[in-house]
């Protein structure tokens, strides 16, 4: 039985949109910001390798996602 690797594709969505997000960002701040979070959630399964940590990651993977897709529509540009 084939397994669809659900976790994956949600961390290539957030992903796609992070860089949606970095392309449309303004400044330089905002730049920093969007790039600096992955960083930092690439690192929590790292520091935290238990389950909970792998969870936690998850989450903060799937608010980073929502979070460009809220900054990309502020920009004015339409996510459909």
């Amino acid at each position: 039985m084939i397994q669809i690797p659900y976790t994956e594709i949600g961390l290539g969505i957030a992903t796609l949109f992070g860089i949606w997000a970095f392309v449309v960002a303004e400044t330089v701040g905002a730049r920093v910001i969007i790039a600096a979070i992955p960083a930092v959630l690439f690192l929590i399964p790292r520091i935290f390798r238990s389950p909970g940590g792998r969870l936690a990651s998850l989450i903060c993977w799937m608010l980073y996602g929502i979070g460009c897709i809220i900054y990309i529509r502020y920009q004015g540009f339409s996510v459909r």
